[in-house]
């Protein structure tokens, strides 16, 4: 069979596979390694695949099609989230259009959750890939002209005569050294000089150690919806050979970054892996994902095999709303973790969120104050994105603060976020205009700046890292002059009576899944 995988044309650059998809000022332009994983494996078991990042490549839809038509796939698989859904199913009925005899697949975090309502929505799309794909894909595949065992595979939805039908769930991957390597798939399909992250080396390549995270923070995406609220890590033997791979065989890359929700979730992998870098001989530094929970000991040996930096999520000063989005951390905790980082000589990237349930102006200006003392290298402010499927789009969704139900209108023109919360005594603009407010205050502030200067002339390597991602932003905020965007016509938001104490928020669902409250 021959399987063509697609991350369809967008908004430019905009970056489907991070938690929160967009065009981002940054530059930020994340692999597809969803996509990449279930290609791999597709490939490993006989199958012939293409493989197209139009985004990253600035692939026209007219040059996809090109593509589509010399490569004459039996599958098109194609990725979507909540954000594109519209778009993506249109590419879709483009693509059936031009080659009739293709089936199509959409997979992601958006169809896993709206699977019926994609499938009504578009008759060119045939299959929907529910949850983790990689399987479904490769049984969906060897099947794939046998509509007699479709019922058989499971995390599969698709049309059988004038009715869409979804198969059970299907079990998550708990030995995911079974899947290869991805690193070959971007060397042969993808040039790493169109993939960016402003807190890695440039070039950089993108590694999954791990799927799944044990928190239950309500609002992340990937956990909620696919992946589940255990850590499943690869082991560190298969995960060092990858790192090998690449640094023998992609000599352009200077960094690698580990896209897991929470790399040091499991402390025993995060040391044995630190172990095996120095003996293996891995000499490429690398960028992770970390909360504020890992402990000095496990950091330390993170950071003596070649962690650099770290994103964490800090998300709120408030110690009320860290315990209503379910954080599993407090103030207290996330001092310990900027002081050992600090101590360790850890850059940190502070992520911080606002309009969560309870949120008031006096929380977020205590969310601001929190970011200017613990002093991270960076810092992001974002709205809270309720993305369907989590308990956070629950919870807004069932007491009316959802701003606007049509995906269209998530993001702006540019394909910038908005913010979608419409909050008691919080409309989504004022929401937005403090995002932009902290962003500025943080990284215009004379400290700050007096601080990444002394880090160009001591470090420079890190401060061209800083300066080049300071001009991405600003030459983004010059070249793409935003509309102005109508506001939200939104009534007035009553506020629950418990809205200032610990609120219960409802659960994402995966959580349901493992409890058996939903098939």
């Amino acid at each position: 069979m021959r399987v063509f995988f697609i991350n369809p044309p967008f908004l430019g650059r905009f970056s489907r596979s991070q938690r929160s998809p967009g065009v981002i000022k940054s530059g930020t332009m994340y692999y597809p390694y969803w996509l990449a994983h279930a290609a791999a494996l597709v490939e490993k078991n006989g199958h012939e695949i293409q493989v197209v990042d139009c985004p990253a490549a600035a692939l026209s839809e007219q040059a996809l099609h090109q593509a589509v038509l010399e490569f004459n796939p039996d599958l098109m698989v194609l990725e979507s989230v909540a954000t594109s859904w519209y778009a993506d199913c249109e590419t879709a009925a483009r693509l059936k259009k031009l080659l009739p005899g293709s089936r199509i697949c959409l997979v992601g975090t958006h169809v896993t959750v709206l699977w019926r309502e994609t499938l009504e929505r578009e008759p060119a799309i045939d299959f929907i890939a529910i949850g983790e794909y990689d399987y479904t894909i490769l049984e969906l595949t060897e099947n794939l002209h046998r509509p007699d065992r479709l019922a058989h595979i499971k995390g599969l939805a698709y049309r059988q005569a004038a009715d869409v039908r979804r198969t059970e769930d299907r079990p998550l991957i708990m030995d995911l050294d079974q899947l290869p390597y991805i690193a070959p798939i971007y060397k042969r399909f993808f040039k790493v000089e169109h993939y960016y992250f402003n807190l890695s080396y440039h070039p950089m390549v993108m590694l999954i150690g791990g799927r799944g995270c044990n928190s239950l923070c309500f609002y992340c995406v990937y956990p909620q919806v696919i992946h589940g609220h255990s850590y499943r890590h690869r082991s560190p033997e298969h995960l060092i050979g990858e790192m090998c791979w690449v640094q023998e065989n992609m000599p352009e890359v200077r960094e690698i970054t580990f896209e897991d929700d929470n790399f040091a979730a499991d402390r025993r992998f995060a040391r044995r892996f630190a172990e095996l870098v120095r003996e293996r001989g891995v000499r490429l530094p690398f960028f992770a994902n970390l909360r504020t929970t890992v402990d000095y000991e496990t950091l330390k040996a993170l950071r003596d095999a070649g962690l650099r930096n770290c994103a964490v999520g800090f998300e709120s000063g408030d110690d009320r709303l860290l315990r209503t989005m379910r954080k599993g951390q407090n103030s207290d905790i996330q001092a310990r973790f900027v002081k050992d980082a600090h101590r360790l000589g850890l850059l940190v990237h502070g992520c911080f969120m606002v309009g969560f349930p309870g949120e008031t102006r006096e929380t977020m200006n205590k969310t601001l104050d929190l970011a200017f003392k613990i002093k991270p290298d960076s810092a992001q402010f974002y709205p809270v994105m309720p993305y369907p499927g989590t308990g956070a789009f629950a919870y807004y969704q069932q007491n009316g603060m959802l701003a606007t139900k049509n995906f269209r209108e998530w993001l702006t023109a540019e394909g910038g976020h908005r913010c979608v919360l419409n909050l008691p005594d919080l409309s989504p603009q004022e929401i937005e205009a403090f995002c932009e407010q902290a962003f500025r205050r943080f990284h215009f502030q004379p400290r700050y700046l007096f601080y990444k200067l002394m880090q160009l002339l001591r470090h420079p390597r890190e401060g061209w890292r800083s300066l080049k991602a300071g001009l991405f932003f600003i030459w983004y905020t010059l070249t793409n002059r935003r509309e102005r965007q109508e506001p939200f016509a939104v009534p007035a938001v009553t506020a629950p009576e418990n809205w200032l104490q610990e609120i219960r928020v409802p659960m994402g669902r995966m959580e349901k899944i493992k409890r058996g409250d939903l098939s």
